[in-house]
């Protein structure tokens, strides 16, 4: 979690030599724990991000790096644990925006840009990408490796 999120800041991506190891260790440790069994839990932990934020990722709203951290996440801890999981980050993500919000003082900005995105898809039924991540200047985004780390914690501090 913590290279991830240092390669988040650095370089505004979690690059793929860094979760993919941490999917396969999460194979491996399951297979190692609880034999064969070990394989479908780890593939559903790696597979329930993939398929439950696509959507966020097609439309540029999360970046295929969070995804993968997620991936890798579930990879070691399931899927139960990483439904969790994402479900604490983007709790986590939600906090962490308003506090954007109201430092930039742009709450009502960010609103209107919000309601003319949801306009121009439905009147065009079309999909546009939210944002442009190549953007760096845009102060509304903020490195969503903070959100997963916050949820990841909450969840471990939490999860039975």
């Amino acid at each position: 979690m913590i290279l991830a999120l240092i390669s988040d800041i650095k370089y505004y991506k979690i690059k793929n030599v860094i979760v993919f190891p941490f999917i396969l260790l999460g194979f491996a440790t399951n297979i190692l724990l609880t034999g064969l069994g070990g394989i479908p839990f780890s593939f559903y932990g790696t597979i329930l991000p993939i398929i439950v934020l696509f959507i966020l990722y097609a439309l540029r709203m999360l970046g295929a790096g969070d995804i993968k951290l997620f991936s890798a996440l579930g990879a070691i801890m399931g899927s139960k644990f990483i439904a969790f999981s994402m479900a604490y980050s983007f709790v986590s993500g939600g906090v962490i925006g308003v506090f954007i919000l109201l430092a930039n003082k742009n709450g009502i900005q960010r609103m209107k840009y919000l309601f003319q995105y949801l306009l121009s898809c439905l009147l065009s039924l079309k999909l546009f990408p939210y944002t442009d991540f190549e953007d760096k200047s845009d102060k509304a985004k903020f490195r969503f490796a903070y959100a997963i780390a916050c949820g990841t914690i909450i969840s471990l501090l939490t999860y039975k």
